[in-house]
């Protein structure tokens, strides 16, 4: 990690700089969000008892680049949001990242997608909700292993023609201290650092009019928290590998497809082992001013007893008013094996973007 920053600041001093432009953006949403009690009580619905209530957003995304005599462009982007419920009204800067491209490639550091992440399509079209109603359901997964630390990731990415290749790596803050008496007493050391690793590969390819995509990736990481696994499984940090796949198809009509497959396998220092596999399929349709997507995922656990198969499907519709101003709605559904639970969440509203 210290070379490649070294290396970093050896390109910045070494090239003249010759253009630079900081542009703003915007995006606002209002409307009304909802969600089932239990989905309120882990955390994944927008209301924190269950019900419905109000939503307001704001994110104000500012971006700095240039470029240097040589051709070498470099950058920073940072959403500006505001928090919401009690903390109505205080700001937060989130989704930082600053990179430098150029002939060979581009180098990203920041709070962005690790190469698995990168390279496989867990959702195709999908219009967005004002609640994400159709990305919270407990059969969907989005981030593979990432932010199984601080979620600061390194990412380099080469694309040639059709192709395109990436590497990343998470490193954690180091060991930890804790004064938490369930974990540590007096300042005890109760943690290890650990590494995040992964490698990802792409393929986008038009055929008669008939557009494919495929990715591969791997990625693996010691000690690191899987907190959707934690919450039904109870397995907690572990040591992870992760083998991923995904096909797309564009069928240049307004249809979108998509399928992808994880295998996972995990253990922690307590001797516990878990393998389980995720399966998601998605597909948006487009027409004038009208999109709507959906998608389903399922995680199936290795395990006997309750909570060995989890899944759920979420929908999303929007229409263009133009301007920048849409309407939308999502809905989300889940069901958990063995468990009985109110899992929906839902919401409507519009969404604008300056």
């Amino acid at each position: 990690m210290k070379q490649i920053l070294l290396a970093t600041t050896a390109l910045v001093m070494t090239a003249g700089v010759a253009a630079a432009e900081i542009t703003f953006s915007g995006t606002a949403e209002m409307g009304i969000v909802g969600s089932g009690e239990d989905m309120a009580v882990i955390g994944r619905g927008q209301s924190t008892v269950g019900g419905t209530e109000f939503h307001n957003d704001f994110n104000l995304i500012v971006t700095a680049t240039g470029e240097t005599d040589m051709g070498l462009s470099f950058g920073v982007s940072t959403e500006i949001s505001k928090d919401e419920g009690e903390a109505n009204g205080n700001f937060s800067a989130d989704n930082t990242a600053a990179f430098i491209s150029g002939a060979y490639g581009t180098l990203t550091m920041g709070e962005i997608d690790g190469a698995m992440d990168w390279a496989i399509t867990e959702n195709i079209g999908n219009p967005g909700s004002i609640g994400d109603d159709e990305t919270t359901h407990l059969g969907y997964l989005g981030a593979f292993g990432d932010a199984s630390y601080d979620n600061q990731i390194a990412r380099y990415e080469y694309n040639f023609g059709d192709f395109g290749v990436a590497i990343s790596a998470e490193l954690s803050d180091g060991e930890f201290v804790s004064d938490d008496p369930e974990v540590g007493v007096n300042n005890e050391i109760v943690g290890d650092s650990g590494e995040n690793y992964a490698v990802g590969g792409k393929y986008s390819g038009d055929f008669g009019g008939f557009g494919l995509g495929f990715g591969l990736a791997y990625q693996t990481f010691d000690d690191g928290a899987i907190t959707f696994v934690e919450d039904v499984q109870g397995i907690g940090e572990a040591d992870v590998d992760i083998l991923a796949v995904s096909a797309t198809a564009d069928f240049n009509n307004g249809f979108k497809a998509g399928i992808e497959y994880s295998d996972w396998s995990a253990d922690n220092d307590a001797g516990q082992e878990l393998d389980f596999a995720h399966m998601a399929i998605s597909g948006g349709f487009v027409t004038g001013a009208f999109e709507i997507g959906a998608n389903y995922g399922v995680f199936d656990f290795d395990t006997d007893g309750a909570a060995d198969k989890i899944e759920g499907y979420g929908i999303a519709a929007a229409y263009d008013l133009g301007g920048g101003l849409k309407v939308h709605g999502g809905y989300g559904d889940s069901d958990v094996d063995g468990i009985e639970g109110d899992w929906e969440t839902y919401s409507v509203g519009v969404s604008m973007s300056f």
